[in-house]
């Protein structure tokens, strides 16, 4: 399978008066064609900006290195009139808060006709409103709501307009930042439903960035775990839920609320993420780490390829296959 997206030491500081933050550090992986790639990890671990770089709608005071190839074509080295004509069309993103994002004072159908004719300007309104009544029936939403404003509609309704615009002119790849964010449990699983269905009907590939490892268990191929600005695990989804390799995958999964288990002792990961402004020394992850030796709190772990899986620990310094000791892990 051929990679539409390859993703290759890729940094992002942002500058700062009090500081440069690094929130992305050496990120590299790849998405096949009609994959769809799970970025998980708490708030502030630098899944989002790995989004925005994607198409380049970085803040002004961001710094980017690296490479992003886009079917075979670096987009670091885009011009922004190239990278202009990728956007909506070829790459389109899900943003977190419709709200915020959607023009409270445009009805839905100029928000949809303002996409259509930014790469399309010569089209007919006619043609333009039978384009965006199919798009909404296709999230499950009557067309005649076209004609409503944004605070028309509820949190899970304007999230699926949110869909419906980045769908609207069939983009090649979908990046989904946090979109069941502030929804309750019911609206989460249908947003995900529909994105799910989206992703078979239009053959597209997807990012979907997240905080919640158990949302994305039955909808990505494959996981990408990020922590503090690395990429500290990435491989296929089944791989990764079954024998976890990094100490914080473990944590993470282990954290899942089970209701089945009405025994089960709820677990958290003590501590919080390092401020990026002056990290720890060695492993980033080293004080919250039950795991930790001499060298995690001295030496930056390089990325190991285990079994053909990706991990960022000093734990699989020699190892040759993804079997862990049964004094490492936490589950």
């Amino acid at each position: 399978m051929s990679d539409i997206l390859e993703v290759k030491d890729l940094n992002v500081e942002y500058l700062t008066r009090d500081g440069n933050i690094k929130a992305v550090n050496g990120v590299s992986f790849s998405l096949g064609l009609h994959e769809t790639l799970g970025l998980v990890g708490e708030s502030g671990c630098g899944k989002s900006t790995i989004g925005l770089s994607l198409l380049k709608i970085l803040p002004i005071n961001a710094k980017i290195s690296g490479k992003i190839f886009y079917k075979g074509k670096d987009m670091v080295k885009m011009s922004d009139n190239e990278i202009r004509s990728l956007r909506g069309k070829e790459i389109s993103m899900i943003f977190q808060d419709p709200m915020t994002s959607l023009d409270p004072i445009m009805r839905i159908k100029d928000q949809f006709f303002e996409t259509i004719r930014a790469h399309f300007p010569k089209t007919e309104e006619a043609e333009m409103i039978k384009t965006s009544s199919n798009v909404l029936k296709s999230i499950g939403i009557d067309p005649s709501r076209l004609e409503n404003y944004p605070f028309e509609f509820s949190g899970g309704m304007r999230q699926r307009v949110m869909i419906a615009l980045a769908i609207i002119l069939n983009p090649s790849l979908l990046i989904a930042d946090e979109p069941t964010t502030s929804l309750d449990v019911v609206v989460q699983l249908q947003i995900m439903e529909v994105l799910k269905a989206l992703k078979d009907q239009k053959d597209m590939s997807m990012v979907l960035i997240t905080h919640d490892l158990g949302l994305v268990a039955e909808i990505v191929d494959k996981v990408g775990i990020m922590y503090a600005g690395d990429l500290v695990e990435f491989g296929d989804v089944d791989s990764i839920y079954e024998k976890p390799l990094h100490p914080y995958t473990q944590l993470l999964l282990v954290s899942i609320p089970n209701v089945k288990l009405e025994d089960r002792e709820l677990r958290y990961i003590k501590g919080n993420l390092p401020n990026l402004k002056s990290p720890p020394s060695g492993c980033k992850f080293h004080p919250r780490c039950p795991f930790a030796t001499d060298i995690c709190l001295k030496s930056v772990p390089p990325t190991f390829d285990v079994n053909g899986r990706k991990v960022k620990c000093w734990l699989y310094k020699g190892e040759k296959d993804d079997a862990r000791k049964t004094n490492t892990s936490v589950g």
